[in-house]
């Protein structure tokens, strides 16, 4: 075997040796990108759920505050009318001169 021979040999051997690494070394990224895309889709399917969750409760929130705002009108209306109803009968006397009592 002359030194051109073996000089080859060397020059093959440390190509596949390179060309392994490399491959090695872009497997293990893209198996490292692979596990973080896998991560970031789980979180971005929790954020999801979370997000559906508090547009729900959002929503029975606004519809507590309408049934709520619904009962302190008809209490604000009742209130008036008890009122007027009051100021009615304090303006009527009765023929003995004293005031109706509401019962």
């Amino acid at each position: 075997m002359d030194w051109f021979t073996g000089l080859s040999i060397v020059a093959i051997v440390a190509g596949v040796t390179i060309s392994l690494v490399v491959l090695a070394a872009f497997g293990s990224m893209r198996h490292s990108l692979n596990q973080t895309v896998a991560r970031q889709s789980q979180q971005i399917g929790r954020l999801s759920d979370t997000m559906a969750a508090l547009s729900a409760q959002h929503q029975a929130a606004q519809t507590r505050i309408q049934q709520l705002t619904d009962a302190n009108r008809k209490l604000s209306d009742e209130m008036t009318a008890l009122g007027e109803r009051l100021n009615d009968s304090d303006s009527a006397r009765r023929p003995a001169g004293t005031a109706r009592l509401l019962h």
